[in-house]
């Protein structure tokens, strides 16, 4: 009886022992018992930056504040701005407490995402990276590339603003003519900056709006973000050049620096600082990218951020790139979606610019339009005007036209190459 009573209580005592082992085994500092298949990044092409990752949460366990917003509230840009400010430190709040079950140093955070997704960009160790794409919070994990200007030629540059009377360039003419713009709908570049003194265009220059993610001001020391600025938006005066929509605010969203050169994580960072101060009708221009590789469709780091400004009626143009390779292997130019637009670019007589050093990238889809890009006159530094070429200069033309229709462009007619139609854009 007593070896029997002796038997029943070391059996009991191990299955405590079995049970607080197991307790303890799956008490990890993350949610690794209830996990899904562990995420991974869709590519690993592209100029991929060690150790650094671009990761999102569902929005079922931290809701952006994009999604927290009350948009019935919201009758001015000022109105969404204040609730906008409410929300974003409750989710940085629980996005911080979730970051601390990780051991994360202050000093591999690179970004915090909290107004169109909420998410983070790390610098992770490796055993770091393996518990954090385990963890059922997480949606997605990328890996941050660097991107890049798409490479544009330089023909020309003007540093006299008067040095020509006003004139209309031939892309202006294609993409259906300019007209006055109204001052509520905004146009974003996310780009290099815009020269914030440039006598031929409408720049919203309080600090508040206009914002550099690479240090000092969203003064531009490149030129490609002010020559963009102007194809969309120049003034229509009695100087330089006249852009689509012509007066329409422009916003500098400095991403890049003077090199032209910047991580997916910082651009996306801008792109979140305009899903905090946009309105419905609002225009975003990125005239920018990098090779991602296949999947890239739903894999880019930039998808769940513009796919949030569309889905509440921003409107974003997106250049296809100058590789002239299929465009859905480039990042953002291969995401589509609502309100989306990615554009490629042809010459002035409406014939497909196939020159394969600064040819656009092609593909229906993800290429929605073409629109004139090659030896483009617009604004540049110093108040100075410029002749580009490349996608980035066709990509504005619709800028402009979505500001001064509040709508998605027209069909201006076809160009065909390699045997598929690309429709102009037209206001």
């Amino acid at each position: 009886m007593i070896k029997h009573i002796f038997a029943c209580l070391m059996a009991c005592g191990l299955l405590l022992f079995a049970a607080c082992n197991q307790s303890k085994d799956t008490d990890l500092p993350i949610d690794a018992a209830t996990a899904e298949t562990p995420k991974a990044p869709a590519s690993a092409e592209g100029d991929i930056i060690a150790n650094q990752y671009i990761i999102e949460l569902k929005s079922e366990v931290i809701a952006s504040a994009r999604e927290r917003l009350d948009w019935s509230a919201v009758e001015t840009r000022e109105d969404k701005v204040e609730q906008m400010e409410l929300l974003m430190p409750k989710v940085e709040a629980e996005l911080t407490a979730w970051l601390d079950r990780f051991d994360i140093s202050e000093e591999q955070i690179l970004q915090i995402y909290t107004a169109a997704i909420t998410g983070v960009a790390l610098k992770l160790s490796d055993e770091q990276y393996e518990l954090i794409r385990r963890d059922g919070a997480v949606a997605s994990i990328e890996y941050d590339r660097m991107e890049k200007l798409p490479d544009f030629q330089v023909e020309s540059i003007e540093r006299n603003p008067d040095a020509r009377a006003q004139f209309t360039p031939c892309g202006i003419t294609n993409a259906g003519g300019f007209a006055t713009a109204g001052t509520s709908r905004w146009i974003w570049i996310i780009d290099s900056g815009i020269d914030l003194d440039h006598p031929d265009l409408l720049v919203v220059t309080s600090s508040t709006y206009a914002r550099s993610f690479v240090g000092g001001s969203a003064n531009d020391c490149n030129g490609h973000g002010t020559h963009v600025a102007g194809t969309a938006a120049a003034r229509n005066n009695t100087i330089g050049v006249v852009g689509v929509a012509a007066g329409a605010p422009v916003v500098p969203v400095r991403v890049f620096g003077c090199s032209g050169g910047s991580p997916t994580s910082t651009i996306v960072a801008g792109i979140n600082h305009v899903a905090v101060y946009d309105l419905p009708g609002d225009v975003a221009n990125l005239s920018l990218g990098g090779y991602y590789g296949f999947g890239c469709s739903t894999g880019s780091g930039y998808r769940s951020s513009l796919l949030s400004l569309g889905s509440s009626g921003t409107r974003i143009a997106i250049a296809s790139g100058n590789s002239f390779n299929n465009a859905a292997y480039y990042q953002p130019a291969c995401i589509n979606g609502t309100n989306i637009h990615t554009v490629t670019n042809m010459r002035c007589n409406k014939t497909y610019y196939d020159d394969p050093t600064y040819g656009g990238n092609f593909g229906i889809p993800p290429v929605d339009w073409i629109a004139t890009g090659t030896s483009v006159y617009s604004t540049y530094l110093n108040g100075g005007y410029a002749t580009l070429t490349g996608t980035s200069m066709a990509t504005p033309h619709v800028s402009g036209i979505m500001q001064i229709r509040n709508n998605s462009p027209l069909s201006g007619g076809t160009v065909s190459f390699s045997g598929s139609n690309y429709t102009i854009a037209r206001r």
